[in-house]
């Protein structure tokens, strides 16, 4: 699985010019992690909608030198790798869309809009169920991050 995960990343990069994605996959690394801040559904951003999709909630580590990424429990700073929250990610040449590539899980790939990244926000917005339902219509999310400062410690499970 991680060979196909390594071969899927390594096809992608030679499709990205490297130079102009390059900075922006730097802002991801100017922080060790990201905290989910706010969620909102897109043409509502007055509204906090955290409480209705959890599974897009954590603190997040993006290695920008190795293409890396990790979730993990605001709670307990547990990782998330175990169910798919962990992999290979890239931002495409054109700077639209941030891709993760998880390492474990039925996901193959997830395609998500890069909407702001800079070294104060990494915000991405996505098409999902209504509150995570899945017999509910689709509505596109905004996920808003921000360095994270607390105290919670996380505990990788990324293999070495």
């Amino acid at each position: 699985m991680i060979k196909h995960n390594k071969i899927r990343l390594l096809f992608a990069a030679l499709l990205i010019p490297i130079a102009s994605a390059q900075a922006d996959i730097r802002d991801l690394g100017s922080s060790p992690s990201w905290l989910t801040t706010k969620v909102y559904v897109e043409g509502a951003p007055q509204t906090d909608v955290k409480e209705k999709y959890p599974g897009v909630v954590g603190i997040s580590t993006w290695d920008p030198e190795t293409n890396r990424y990790e979730f993990f429990y605001t709670d307990t700073g547990e990782s998330k790798y175990n169910n798919g929250g962990g992999g290979y990610f890239f931002v495409t040449g054109d700077q639209k869309k941030h891709v993760l590539v998880p390492d474990i899980g039925p996901t193959k790939s997830i395609v998500r809009r890069l909407e702001t990244l800079n070294k104060n926000e990494f915000t991405y917005s996505r098409e999902v169920p209504r509150d995570m339902i899945e017999s509910n219509p689709p509505v596109r999310i905004h996920v808003v991050h921000a360095p994270y400062t607390g105290s919670v410690k996380t505990n990788s499970a990324l293999p070495k």
